[in-house]
């Protein structure tokens, strides 16, 4: 479980900071300033973060209304290990992802924001369940969505399998699905910059190789197994 060593996680976050701050990637950030502050004093790798911020001053390709001019991104990401790190062991003991999107006409706010929004989940119980239920998954929705259109319908169902995401991960995703190549030419600066590259490696060997050995037939971990991570298979 070296992957999993405190010391290389605290340097990894030191050097994402000022990757992101260099490149000039749009948003509020700042809490992981504090992370880097208050991770000195933990045992483990352990995190709640509540404010992390993205801003994307453009429409974003698909989005209806067509004509919302500004996004932000609010990501809120808690990531807590095991004290006892087993490799055939989930290794996470708390795990929240939301993604909640604010999309404006204007960037002011004073506008109307329609609001879109994702949560990954860490279900660890896939039996007792009425749905097929992977123990890591994707859900479109949440209570910011109970409000809508009333030609619109948003169901909870189905739930995507994916892999869980630390904070390096989760800036990775957004940063891929949410902003424009064309338009901010710091994704492809990040994408291609060999220290973001090993950052990221890590942070795969800590949580996506243990989850995509499941699909391994030999694999031996006791919690990503098949029918957890992805029980619409039938072997």
């Amino acid at each position: 479980m070296d992957s999993w060593n405190l010391r290389t996680f605290r340097n990894d976050l030191s050097i994402f900071i000022k990757l992101i701050r260099d490149k000039g990637v749009t948003g509020d950030f700042s809490d992981l300033d504090t992370l880097l502050s208050e991770i000195e004093n933990k045992d483990l790798i352990e995190y709640n973060l509540e404010n992390i911020m993205f801003h994307i001053n453009g429409r974003i390709k698909g989005t209806i209304p067509n004509d919302l001019n500004y996004c932000a991104i609010h990501l809120n990401h808690m990531l807590m290990s095991n004290k006892t790190l087993k490799v055939n062991l989930d290794p996470l003991h708390k795990y929240v992802f939301d993604i909640l999107i604010s999309s404006f006409k204007k960037k002011t706010s004073t506008e109307k924001a329609y609001c879109s929004s994702w949560h990954h989940d860490r279900h660890p119980d896939t039996n007792n369940v009425k749905y097929t239920h992977p123990t890591f998954h994707f859900q479109f929705g949440g209570r910011k969505m109970e409000l809508i259109d009333d030609e619109m319908s948003v169901l909870s169902c189905p739930r995507l399998p994916h892999p869980p995401m630390d904070i390096f991960l989760g800036f990775h995703f957004i940063l891929s699905n949410y902003y424009s190549k064309k338009q901010y030419s710091f994704v492809n600066s990040l994408l291609l910059d060999y220290d973001y590259q090993q950052i990221i490696k890590r942070a795969q060997e800590r949580l996506w190789s243990p989850y995509f050995k499941a699909f391994d037939s030999t694999n031996t971990h006791q919690d990503f197994t098949m029918n957890n991570l992805f029980p619409l298979y039938i072997g």
